[in-house]
């Protein structure tokens, strides 16, 4: 069994000390004084003395701790509400028990202590709940550790603390706005419609199938699993990596990197809807990839990377040009809020023709953005360019420069 560690505080020596010379002392007093007064004085202060010397000795392993939320799924700016349930072995009488939360810090550091710390007279009582509420929680993967336990007595004489490891794991997704994606239209290179020709002639490959959707085709239906099972599934193809859409998240340092998060789950969640099939790529100093996303499962698997996404520093130019995988890509849309020389480079290099990139660069909502000396840059070489406001998403394919 593992062992419990109880940890106490560094004066608990001296409070305990302290009690025995008070418990001392009234005696003395009410021994040499004399007189009812003094002894109902004496006979008055001994059982909270003992109290406080028994509780100093007692042990506070026997605490455990579980946690419960009403909240299914949390997105970023959500309120999370969390019912904390500490039980104990025994019904010790306890007077006062602060129970405190122990928060990551960096995304709860704006929390007060107040909201996730209460006191509580436990008494004999063996359970205690409480619920606390955090507003507007940010975006990410929060581990919660466990809580800190204190018991102390009547005046605070004696105090004893303990931690209680209760582990649970809190994912906040991106927010994703409504849009209705519409998948542009690509520039045709010579030899296009040689590989168009050839690409129909591959639609007969069937690589799986799957659960039958609202929206599939009544042709994709896999008749022959229908016979056997009487269950309606639809033929997954195999995917084509030249005619692909790929969304490229750039997570270089920025103001509206939120937003950018928020943007590129937003597209995808509308893709997955209207069952377009994308590919997604995190440009970051590890690039994650996930290709020919189709299904629900998939893209819940993607919106939990989505919710760690953090944004670094790297060098753009010198990892992504070339990148074996956009090279393949018919159409790249890369989001980012603030777009480098290096990034234009990259995809200069990278894309088969700029003419395929389109950058979507989250501005302002509330101000003009005015284009910058890279944005006219990456235009004069045939990229198109789609400025995005970061509170109306539906902007991007509504129409927009490009």
């Amino acid at each position: 069994m593992k062992k419990q560690y109880t940890r106490l505080s560094s004066s608990a020596l001296f409070r305990l000390l302290f009690v025995v010379v008070l418990l001392i002392v009234s005696f003395c007093f009410a021994l040499l004084q004399g007189g009812f007064t003094s002894w109902f004085i004496f006979y008055m202060l001994v059982p909270p003395f003992v109290y406080s010397i028994m509780l100093w000795f007692m042990p506070i392993s026997q605490f455990d701790v579980r946690r419960s939320t009403d909240n299914t799924r949390l997105e970023q700016h959500d309120t999370l509400e969390m019912t904390i349930t500490l039980t104990r072995k025994n019904r010790w009488p306890l007077l006062y028990v602060i129970v405190e939360e122990v928060l990551p810090k960096g995304v709860f550091d704006s929390v007060e202590q107040h909201e996730t710390r209460r006191l509580v007279a436990l008494g004999f009582r063996k359970e205690v709940s409480w619920t606390y509420a955090i507003q507007d929680v940010p975006r990410g993967e929060h581990q919660l550790v466990g809580v800190y336990v204190t018991v102390t007595d009547f005046f605070g004489w004696v105090k004893k603390t303990k931690f209680i490891e209760g582990k649970r794991t809190v994912i906040v997704f991106p927010k994703i706005q409504p849009l209705v994606y519409k998948k542009m239209l690509r520039y045709k290179t010579p030899g296009s419609a040689k590989a168009l020709q050839s690409r129909l002639k591959d639609t007969n490959v069937v690589a799986g199938i799957r659960d039958y959707e609202a929206g599939d085709r009544m042709s994709w239906i896999h008749w022959k699993s229908f016979a056997k099972t009487g269950k309606l599934q639809t033929k997954e193809f195999e995917p084509y990596r030249d005619d692909s859409t790929w969304i490229v998240l750039d997570t270089l340092p920025s103001e509206y990197f939120e937003p950018q998060v928020s943007f590129a789950a937003s597209i995808l969640a509308s893709a997955q809807k209207q069952h377009e099939s994308l590919s997604y790529m995190t440009a970051s100093t590890r690039p994650f990839t996930a290709q020919n996303l189709q299904t629900n499962e998939q893209l819940q698997s993607l919106l939990v990377h989505l919710a760690g996404v953090q944004e670094e520093g790297f060098d753009a130019q010198k990892m992504y040009s070339y990148n074996e995988d956009l090279r393949q890509a018919a159409i790249i849309h890369f989001i980012t809020s603030s777009l480098t020389n290096e990034w234009v480079e990259a995809l200069s290099n990278t894309a088969a023709t700029p003419k395929n990139c389109v950058i979507f660069i989250i501005v302002n909502p509330t101000e003009v953005h005015a284009a910058t000396d890279v944005e006219k840059r990456a235009a004069t070489r045939g990229m198109r360019i789609i400025y995005v406001p970061a509170n109306r998403f539906a902007a991007a394919f509504e129409g927009g420069k490009a």
